[in-house]
């Protein structure tokens, strides 16, 4: 399979449209020798912000001398847009070799009778792949969809989560009102874990606030 193929390979998993859940990318990630716990993390999630934010912190580690990987979606032109290292897309050839490997690690979790994994759970896990094996410092991601139940959750313990400004968005998935939104949002914190977050709509903040009480982490609010 050359690059193209691995290309039209993703795209025709479009069809299966979005399935929220943790099943599959566990399973995967379990199957690839968990990649995604050899990285150091900060978590991204929210409705409005997220790239901008993740690309500001990205920024600020490379001008420090850090080593970034940097995950986002969706993409402008290029797949390979969404995998940066040190603000370049990773080129074609990584991206091949790190899909060969997923997709195998896919075919052995559908032959043991798990269901395949959608096209956004298999591009993080190639992203954690390739992030793994080119050894960056730290890895800035943004969530996909929501956060509770998105794929980029399935990292316990990054070093650090934020969540960008929430209204509403995908209602269909996470619910029709700010704080049931929030509510899927704040799914990223982790216990100990700080969270800076947006807090200029009370009623995310308190959403926010009271998971961040539930899991022990320190909450750094800020007000635009």
């Amino acid at each position: 399979m050359n690059y193209q193929e691995s290309i039209d390979y993703l795209e025709g998993l479009g069809q299966f449209g979005i399935r929220l859940g943790m099943e599959r990318i566990k399973q995967l990630l379990f199957v690839l020798g968990h990649p995604e716990n050899q990285v150091k993390t900060i978590h991204v999630a929210g409705t409005n912000g997220k790239g901008s934010v993740t690309t500001m912190i990205s920024t600020i580690l490379l001008e420090a001398g850090t080593r970034v990987g940097k995950f986002t979606s969706p993409h402008l032109v290029r797949i390979n847009e969404r995998f940066q290292i040190d603000r370049v897309s990773i080129s074609d050839e990584v991206f091949l070799d790190g899909f060969l490997k997923v997709k195998a690690a896919a075919d052995e979790m559908i032959a043991d009778g798990f269901k395949h994994p959608t096209y956004f759970e298999l591009l993080f896990a190639l992203g954690m792949k390739v992030f793994d094996v080119c050894g960056i410092d730290l890895l800035v991601m943004e969530t996909g969809l929501g956060g509770r139940l998105d794929a980029t959750n399935v990292v316990d313990h990054p070093l650090a989560c934020v969540i960008t400004s929430i209204s509403l968005d995908h209602t269909e998935y996470l619910g029709d009102t700010i704080e049931q939104i929030a509510g899927e949002k704040a799914g990223i914190i982790k216990a100990g874990v700080p969270v800076i977050f947006d807090a200029s709509d009370e009623r995310a903040a308190g959403i926010i606030f009271e998971k961040a009480a539930q899991m022990h982490a320190p909450a750094v609010p800020v007000y635009p």
